[in-house]
């Protein structure tokens, strides 16, 4: 089990259902599926830098894998979550794929389990990312409709834009990428950058959800966190939409008003996503195999 740093502040990178997509995401962008091949995201990484994915010039030493397991949970509540996970097989997949793509100095563990607390955290010290059964539980029961969604979907959804947020960090530390800003703000790029190379809008429209909650959460606050490593979250709204919105203008187009993408912020997403886009591209292009 990976045990969170004594200190720790809860890391705010979750997701809220896909359920509560619905004002910002328009018909056919719900029928899109939310599985995708993560392969397809690599090859056009790797196909924008000028590299090949069947195996072009790269840098790194491939010493190590993502190893994922699934902890049987000690709270009974969390079962359902836990057998949703394992028999889906979703996380299977996309770290398989992860293992075909990056060469990795050594062994990332990657462990779904209860935690004790509503949370997800990358530590360093265990070279070790862990999902919490509670946070995925927490979200999944928030957004599931038995009428209209699939409970083991609602279970892969709540956790997907924080596992990548997450893998954010590891790749950060572990490949000792050089970050120049807060690396709070860093891998949420990472993550929405990484899902929309995937095609995966719903996922990263879901995080934009999550923080517009959230900041209806901290807006209840008598003293708001100014000093947390995290940027407030209708600041990490702002930018989450931002990227969604400038890596395809035209069709995210109705998004651009007042209360919600202003105009004066609108005109400067596209260069934001493209910025975001070629930054990771350079920074992971050497670990890719």
């Amino acid at each position: 089990m990976v045990t969170a740093p004594q200190g720790y502040v809860k890391d705010q990178g979750g997701i809220r259902g896909i359920a509560q997509l619905s004002v910002f995401c328009n018909g056919d962008c719900m029928k899109r599926a939310m599985v995708r091949v993560l392969t397809l995201a690599m090859a056009a990484v790797l196909g924008a830098c000028g590299g090949d994915a069947q195996g072009g010039d790269w840098l790194a030493t491939d010493d190590g894998d993502f190893v994922l397991e699934y902890l049987e949970p000690e709270n009974a509540d969390h079962q359902p979550v836990y057998e949703a996970l394992v028999e889906s097989e979703f996380y299977d997949g996309v770290v398989a794929t992860l293992n075909e793509q990056f060469a990795l100095p050594q062994d990332i563990a990657i462990a779904f389990q209860d935690c004790g607390e509503v949370n997800a955290f990358y530590s360093p010290d265990d070279v070790a990312i862990a999902m919490c059964y509670e946070l995925i539980a927490y979200y999944a029961d928030m957004f599931y409709d038995e009428d209209e969604a699939d409970y083991t979907q609602t279970v892969i959804n709540a956790a997907y834009f924080t596992f990548f947020h997450e893998l954010g960090h590891a790749l950060v530390d572990q490949l000792e990428l050089p970050i120049v800003s807060r690396e709070e703000d860093a891998v949420d790029a990472f993550a929405a950058v990484l899902l929309l190379w995937q095609g995966e809008e719903e996922a990263a429209i879901a995080g934009i959800d999550q923080f517009s909650l959230d900041a209806e959460e901290e807006a209840e606050l008598e003293e708001l966190p100014y000093w947390d490593e995290h940027s407030l979250s209708e600041q990490r709204f702002y930018n989450m939409v931002c990227l969604v919105y400038g890596s395809d203008p035209d069709w995210y187009a109705e998004w651009v008003s007042e209360d919600f993408l202003p105009e004066s912020r609108a005109e400067g997403c596209e260069a934001e996503f493209a910025q975001a886009d070629e930054s990771w591209s350079a920074l992971l292009t050497p670990y890719l195999k």
